[in-house]
């Protein structure tokens, strides 16, 4: 009888089973763009209470199986609104097609970086900034300095040399420290990543006699190494309250990067070819000559694969590229070759888990010219500077002025000019390696929680050889030297530990709603460095072994922060927002007397424009959407690790030990501590065809870390980082984009940017004014003081009589500001049915460089360079750093960055053989409108601006421009 009954269950139970299968019905359609019918990849559908979903392919089809009933379907994708899709499931569906309206505003749109997991832009009281796919494959950029410098309406990014790889002067509302890089933190997929931007605390120093230190030559970017082709989007955020979940290193933004993990239906790949030509930009050389005599037109290839794919369940994305550019010196000293492979997964592990995973690597390798004045032979110092006429052989011309040498006399400088620029040996290798792991829990559809785990591992080399051979020839040594060859190496390891645990509830009770967040976070840097030099070495020597006497030092940092964070955002039918965040962080950079330091914040956001009385006030079809919302909110940045200690500094003195006084050390040190008031309003106007966004921020950085002497009685020679200042930069930004016209046909857009800055030192604490970089304080350099902008350019004013003769020098004067108190940018893009066109600039107004140039150009007689005819017959040249405030000019510019022109091939053109294929042209530098004869942009070296120190820029100093880049674009989708 038992057995009967287990039959009878079994029976029942693949009778049941067998039923339940047979009434999945499979409902298909595609999801397009309402305007232009363009298919949306990628695009999300699923049912209302998430049990149910599938992803759109490349072709924007989707197939969902769903049981018969009554449903609610959400559409969804990056950029446009949602749409809601009542359903009633009988049978098998095809043909459910879906138009998506562009979501201009952004307001739908869910990002991570304001609250922590995704949240919708509406419902912030700060604004997030993105850059989608669609945006990043319109433009073929190389580095995402340059993507972000088109694209942030309130982020600054300054190209601070031509070399390939240089860094770039980044930086979003002002410069918040006076000791702190102003490069926002990065993070790719979760993991915070190393964004540093400017020479390590060692490198290498280029010039021939130097024993180490810090280097006057082109720094390697950090940040321009990511490559851009698989990146989903980018998140960037700006103020205190925006980055209050990023605690105590987050002052100067945020920066998110998400890469792709994989899409669905079947695979798709695509190969992309680009090849151009690099062109020195004549538009800021003093001499005609000048690129004749050092430069040369550089080719450039870069080769791109990838694979994608995947199912509902699974994904994964595949890319890597080979790049080569030969640079536009001469002997190809400038070439770079880079390697890089990225790859994404996603799995739907159950129904409750996911998880996200990303690897990356990285391999650059650079070669290097010399900037500014290294104390030996540099190129542009020698033509433009015109030291031309102080070098061996020089009597085989008669003048530095390159313009009026005869031809015999410029073909041999030219000769003597390329054998020491071949004899140059400067390189540097980068490896870098990234992983990312995201596992995600969603036990119901309004509780979420996921854990990051991930690293960063970056490897610089750097070596710089002198042969005998290049020191005889530019002068450095006598000729018969065979003893003084040189070889000098840094090594710099940076190793990156992000862990991260948070969960997000979401509710919904009457008419209110709650997104609620908390999590934990921890991360650990660790910076190794380190610096080795041979001297006295034989000629084709390339190893420091073999060298007679050797030198070395090293450089250790270690930070580790512990993070709490905690975040409620409350809304109200839908129009009424409120939201409050806290943050704990203990840094191991912290005094022994500080405790877990907390940065709040308080912030709120109304969509006037859903209240009736507005609709009757204002007509839809004038203002379509109308929200205004503030913010309070505090961030910080970090002091340099171990500056709180106590130390003793030993020496060598006679072959003995000698003790003295090292680092006072401060148990009270804690971070910068910045506060962020923000108000704003985001409006939609004529049905949304003209987008406006308006924000006032007042950021005042209190706690400010400035350099303090010690009391003399305290026996200390040493300065020590202090919590004693306060900076204040305050400003208004104004962005908006503007659809001209769109259609199926037609898409005409521009879109433009207006900043305001007023960035001042409110408070030394009672500090001397101290320097930042630059030189000497009988030159010119840049210095924070009270009642000043940070970095501001301070030298010797000279004031000449009614008989152009130098009456009197007030030394170390205030000779302008190097941060501009006026910027933005503008773009175009326009669309023909497949053809698109696209054009973007930037500019600045209100700051001030030196040239150094000019400076030496008027010292060596090339040029009087402005200076009274009566002061040189008086005193000759010889009084020339008395007025250096005469070689300070203001750097205001306009420069079209790119104008660039693709074609889309669409399937229907092509056969099965081919998806897609683009053809694109893209100019990049094409004009430049400067009030500065030198490059407003090329204005950091010269100066000695190491790890953690404010970067500012505001010394040109024989530095090359970025080139003009003319690159030809096709890319096959298969």
């Amino acid at each position: 009888m038992r057995k009967v009954n287990i039959y009878f269950y079994v029976i029942g139970f693949l009778l049941f089973f067998h039923q339940g299968i047979a009434q999945n019905v499979s409902i298909s359609g595609q999801i397009t763009d309402a305007i232009s019918g363009e298919a949306l990849p990628g695009a999300i559908i699923r049912t209302s209470d998430g049990a149910q979903g599938s992803v759109a392919d490349l072709e924007g089809n989707f197939t969902i199986m769903l049981l018969p009933g009554a449903y609610v379907l959400e559409v969804s994708f990056i950029g446009h609104k949602h749409q809601i899709v009542p359903i009633e499931v009988n049978g098998a569906v095809q043909g459910l097609n879906v138009a998506l309206e562009e979501d201009v505003l952004g307001l739908e749109e869910l990002v991570i970086t304001g609250q922590g997991i995704n949240t919708e832009k509406r419902r912030l009281s700060t604004t997030v900034e993105t850059i989608s796919a669609k945006e990043i494959e319109s433009v073929p950029v190389g580095r995402i300095d340059q993507l972000l410098q088109s694209r942030i309406p309130n982020l600054q990014t300054r190209l601070a040399s031509g070399q390939p790889g240089a860094t770039s002067i980044t930086r979003s509302r002002g410069v918040v420290s006076a000791l702190v890089n102003s490069t926002p933190i990065i993070y790719i997929d979760g993991v915070r990543v190393d964004n540093l931007n400017t020479t390590g605390a060692l490198s290498i120093s280029t010039r021939s006699s130097a024993n180490g230190g810090q280097t006057q030559s082109t720094a390697t970017s950090a940040l321009a190494e990511r490559p851009v082709e698989n990146i989903e989007r980018i998140e960037c955020v700006t103020g205190g309250a925006a980055t209050t979940l990023y605690g105590s290193d987050a002052a100067n933004g945020v920066i998110q990067i998400f890469t792709k993990k994989g899409g669905t239906g079947r695979t798709n790949a695509f190969v992309e070819v680009q090849l151009g030509v690099d062109v020195p930009t004549k538009d800021f050389l003093f001499f005609d000559r000048t690129a004749d005599l050092l430069h040369q037109n550089g080719f450039r290839q870069l080769y791109r694969v990838g694979v994608n794919g995947g199912d509902n369940k699974n994904g994964y994305s595949i890319t890597g590229s080979m790049a080569h550019n030969e640079g536009i010196n001469i002997h190809d000293q400038n070439e770079n070759r880079t390697y890089n492979i990225r790859t994404g997964f996603r799995s739907q592990l159950s129904d409750k888990f996911s998880y996200n995973g990303s690897f990356g690597f990285v391999h650059n390798t650079f070669s290097r010219t010399r900037d500014g004045n290294d104390g030996g032979y540099v190129g542009l110092w020698f033509s433009e500077a015109g030291a031309s006429l102080f070098t061996p052989n020089s009597g085989f011309w008669e003048t530095n002025n390159l313009n009026e040498l005869s031809s015999q006399e410029f073909d041999r400088m030219r000769e003597w000019v390329s054998t020491a620029e071949r004899l140059q040996d400067f390189q540097t290798t980068v490896r870098r390696f990234q992983m990312s792991n995201n596992l995600q829990y969603q036990p119901t559809k309004s509780l979420s929680a996921r854990a990051t785990v991930g690293i960063d591992y970056r490897v610089q080399n750097e070596t710089g050889i002198f042969t005998n051979e290049y020191l005889i020839h530019t002068g450095e040594q006598p000729e018969g030297t065979d003893d003084q060859g040189s070889i000098s190496n840094f090594e710099r390891k940076f190793l990156g530990l992000t862990l991260e645990l948070a969960a997000q509830h979401q509710a919904e009770v009457g008419d209110f709603s709650f997104v609620s967040t908390m999590g934990g976070q921890l991360f650990r840097n660790e910076d190794d460095q380190i610096f080795y030099r041979g001297e006295n070495v034989q000629e084709g020597s390339g190893t420091v072994s073999d060298a007679a006497v050797t030198t070395s030092d090293d450089f250790a940092l270690e930070i580790a922060n512990y993070g709490i964070y905690l975040q409620e955002n409350i809304g109200f039918m839908s129009k009424y927002f409120l939201e409050f965040g806290i943050r704990g962080d203990q840094n191991s950079a912290f005094g022994d007397d500080i405790g877990i330091q907390w940065y709040p914040k308080v912030g709120g956001s109304y969509i006037l424009s859903d209240e009736p009385f507005f609709a009757n006030l204002i007509p839809e079809n004038i203002v379509s959407y109308f929200k205004l919302r503030g913010n309070l909110g505090f961030a910080g940045n970090l002091p340099q690790p171990f500056s709180q200690e106590r130390t003793v500094q030993f020496n060598g003195f006679l072959g003995e030990q000698s003790a003295t006084f090292g680092q006072p050390g401060n148990e009270d040190l804690t971070a910068e501590r910045s506060r962020t008031f923000e108000i704003g309003a985001d409006i939609g106007l004529v049905g949304e065809r003209i987008t406006l966004g308006v924000n006032y921020y007042n950021t005042r950085t209190q706690d400010a870390l400035f350099f303090v002497r010690s009391l003399p009685s305290a026996g200390e020679t040493q300065t020590q980082v202090r919590n004693v200042g306060e900076i204040e930069n305050k400003g208004l930004e104004v962005f908006s984009t503007i659809i001209l016209v769109q259609n199926q046909t037609w898409d005409l857009r521009v879109n433009f940017a207006v900043n305001t800055l007023e960035n001042k030192v409110l408070d030394a604490g009672g500090s001397p004014a101290f320097p930042i970089n630059g030189f000497s304080g009988r030159t010119i350099q840049t210095v924070v003081e009270e009642g000043q902008p940070v970095g501001f350019l301070r030298g010797n004013k000279g004031t000449f009589g009614e008989n152009g003769v130098l009456q009197e020098t007030e030394a170390q004067s205030f000779l302008g500001s190097t941060i501009p108190d006026f910027f933005g940018n503008v773009g175009l893009n326009l669309r023909w049915k497949s053809l698109n066109l696209f054009a973007n600039a930037d500019y600045q107004q209100g700051a001030f460089a030196h040239s150094f140039d000019r400076q030496f150009r008027f010292f060596y007689g090339v040029d009087n360079e402005g200076i009274p005819q009566a002061e040189i017959d008086a005193r000759g040249r010889d009084n020339w750093l008395n007025f250096t405030d005469q070689f300070v000019e203001e750097t205001d510019f306009f420069r079209v960055r790119q104008i660039g022109l693709t074609y889309d091939f669409s399937q229907e053109m092509l056969g099965d053989l081919f998806r897609g294929i683009t053809l694109g042209f893209t100019v990049f530098n094409p004009i430049n409108i400067s009030s500065s004869s030198f490059d407003p942009e090329a204005t950091q070296s010269g100066g000695l601006q190491g790890q953690n120190t404010a970067t500012t820029g505001g010394i040109s100093y024989g530095t090359a421009s970025a080139p003009r880049q003319y690159i030809s674009t096709i890319k096959f989708r298969f």
